[in-house]
């Protein structure tokens, strides 16, 4: 992927999730609320991270233990398969983390060596995002906490889509740097 292929991509969500908790903050807050603790939501999100995950194991080189890579993808199926079926509380937060970092993986590379400027805004998001993946991955129920206090008060959920939205612009206007 290019450069000017993730900051687009990257900018057109961050518009339109920021732009959504602008306009419509009660379905932000149900949809919020219900994706914490869906069944569905966890096994979309953490069996398309475990898959994308495997993936990278199958691609892995002898610098990178590749002789070991059919051991280590049957040992992490097996984690994936027994978590889908054994842990199910916030597990929709751990696969929209394992999403988060290996989407962060891949626009990173996108961001690798290109000139400064132009970089910048996206790494900035991305290096957010990583941090924000693993806080909410390591310690799912921050999720839920987090929702509760964005919607405690009528102008956070507006405050914070503002911002987000701005953001997605400001990324968007990079395209043309």
């Amino acid at each position: 992927m290019s450069l000017k292929i993730a900051e687009f991509l990257v900018g057109l969500v961050l518009v339109c999730c920021g732009s959504s908790l602008v306009f419509r903050t009660k379905s932000c807050e149900r949809l919020l609320r219900k994706f914490l603790r869906s069944e569905i939501a966890s096994t979309i999100t953490f069996s398309l991270g475990g898959i994308w995950f495997l993936g990278h194991i199958l691609t892995l080189g002898e610098s990178d233990f590749g002789e070991y890579k059919y051991l280590f993808f049957v040992f992490f199926l097996t984690i994936i398969l027994v978590a889908l079926v054994k842990i199910r509380d916030f597990l929709s937060v751990r696969g929209a983390a394992i999403l988060a970092l290996l989407t962060a993986n891949e626009l990173l590379k996108a961001a690798y060596m290109e000139p400064y400027v132009s970089r910048l805004i996206l790494v900035t998001f991305v290096y957010v995002m990583i941090v924000a993946a693993m806080i909410f991955g390591g310690w799912p129920y921050k999720g839920r906490d987090f929702v509760d206090f964005l919607f405690t008060h009528p102008t956070r959920p507006s405050l914070l889509g503002l911002l987000t939205t701005s953001y997605g612009i400001l990324t968007l206007t990079t395209l043309f740097w």
